[in-house]
């Protein structure tokens, strides 16, 4: 029922109709016959958004009368809706996995809470978690229904993403991993693979340590670079950005690529703020 992205949307705008409605009748006695349906329908909002974890916390948009009744019933049930879903590189995920009932439903948890985590990281390393993606979406299409080899499968992923291994080759030896994600879309950018010339692939790297060493100064230097009212600012890092990208005279790249990269790379930077910061 609410397998896709859209049934969940659809269903989380109605449910919140009917609540804010039914908030609106309360405490007449008209409204009375429907406070279980409200109760049902929290409950199937509050379990779907513990599994697929792209829904949000219904109690916020309505009003305290409904609300304290759906809370007050979803706690009785064993879940509180103030608790974010479980995440997988929380200490609890293996725990929650493991009390699903059937292997299918263990794929579905291990599944969605991997489409979480790559929807949360994605701004971080667009080129990595694309990937991961497309490989989450290969193991679901290539095994039908052998939901074993799928566990194991979607394991490793997660293993992955909880020790954040990268997928290194000899494209991107010989960088530290701050600048990785960064490399990775430069990389992706230019087209680079394991045929790359070993001069282009070092030129790429020289673009990128430029680049990221440029974006921790700035960063180090002006604390509020990604506000509203430091716009100027970061359009100025953009064009710095830009020249040691066209400067570079990359293989093939023209203005135009030079442009899309830089802007690539200042929301790769802002997404990567905090670790940047840290270096």
């Amino acid at each position: 029922m609410l397998s896709t992205e859209k049934a969940r949307a659809e269903f989380t705008v109605k449910l919140k109709d009917f609540l804010k409605s039914l908030e609106l009748i309360l405490p007449r006695p008209e409204g009375l016959p429907f406070v279980r349906d409200a109760k049902r329908l929290a409950y199937l909002q509050a379990r779907a958004r513990n599994r697929y974890r792209d829904m949000p916390v219904i109690g916020a948009d309505i009003g305290a009368k409904v609300r304290k009744r759906i809370d007050d019933h979803v706690i009785s049930l064993g879940i509180d809706p103030k608790i974010p879903p479980v995440q997988l590189t929380d200490a609890e995920f293996e725990n929650q996995v493991g009390q699903a009932a059937g292997n299918r439903a263990k794929a579905s948890e291990m599944e969605h809470a991997i489409r979480s985590h790559i929807r949360k990281n994605l701004e971080t390393d667009p080129v990595r978690f694309r990937k991961m993606s497309e490989r989450l979406n290969d193991i679901l299409k290539g095994f039908g229904e052998q939901w074993d080899k799928i566990i194991e499968h979607l394991q490793a992923i997660i293993d992955e993403l909880r020790a954040e291994a990268s997928d290194g080759d000899e494209t991107t030896l010989d960088i530290p991993e701050l600048y990785l994600p960064f490399l990775r879309t430069v990389l992706a950018a230019s087209s680079a693979d394991q045929t790359t010339s070993a001069d282009q692939l070092r030129a790429l790297h020289e673009v990128t340590r430029r680049v990221v060493d440029r974006i921790i100064e700035e960063i180090s230097a002006n604390r509020s670079l990604w506000s509203s009212f430091k716009m100027a600012d970061q359009e100025s890092l953009r064009s710095e950005i830009f020249e040691i990208i066209f400067d570079a005279q990359i293989q093939g790249f023209g203005v135009d690529d030079a442009e899309a990269l830089a802007d690539q790379l200042m929301q790769q930077a802002k997404a990567n703020d905090g670790k940047l910061r840290a270096a």
